[in-house]
């Protein structure tokens, strides 16, 4: 039933953006809140823009991977093998997010789950999943497929600290401009996305409707 559902998703969503004519979306120093970060260290999810611009498709096996060395690339295969955190300590704040969009790209929830900050907060893994079905999956689908021919990746030195790490992911149409950021918690010597943070978020934005 989940298979079914991602790829209705996927067709309606690839759908939906190749009818969307592509408006100028410029991204500008202090247009959008920059993340903060609280004394639990927890990080505010922010995005410069919520406009969806065409996505073209190609005929090869797209992975996020793509520019990793053999060195990494392995280190990911044990991962998902062995299912060992400790296999990612080496990963940069920019491979964990192109780690993260590559296990939202192959629908594998229990390794997202490894690689999300915890800091104590985290539900176990089946409550995860669920919630992150209901309120995250939908959104991060579109963000794979939106930015999977991203144009740069790179860590915002001016507000990323040494245990809170903000990365950009870029994607450039014409004159527009699009950018989808993530913020990265250090944990246990790693880099771990702020997944639960965001989707708390679009949890209670849920319920309040």
């Amino acid at each position: 039933m989940l298979k079914l559902r991602l790829l209705i998703l996927s067709v309606i969503v690839v759908s939906s953006i190749m009818l969307i004519a592509c408006s100028e979306v410029k991204t500008k120093s202090g247009e959008s809140p920059g993340p903060t970060a609280d004394t639990n260290d927890t990080v505010q999810h922010v995005e410069d823009s919520k406009s969806t611009p065409p996505v073209s498709d190609r005929d090869y096996d797209f992975t996020y991977l793509e520019e990793f060395t053999k060195e990494k690339r392995d280190l990911y295969e044990e991962f998902l093998g062995n299912g060992n955190i400790n296999s990612l300590k080496t990963f940069t704040p920019e491979e964990m997010v192109l780690i993260m969009m590559n296990l939202v790209f192959e629908h594998n929830f229990d390794k997202l789950y490894a690689i999300t900050y915890n800091n104590y907060e985290l539900p176990d893994k089946e409550t995860f999943i669920a919630e992150y079905i209901n309120y995250l999956l939908d959104e991060q689908i579109q963000d794979y497929l939106m930015y999977r021919y991203y144009n740069n990746i790179s860590l915002d030195k001016e507000t990323s600290t040494e245990n809170i790490a903000i990365v950009q992911l870029d994607i450039i149409f014409g004159s527009s401009h699009y950018r989808k950021i993530f913020a990265l918690l250090k944990e246990d010597g790693m880099w771990k996305v702020d997944l639960y943070n965001y989707m708390k978020e679009k949890k209670a934005k849920s319920e309040e409707k």
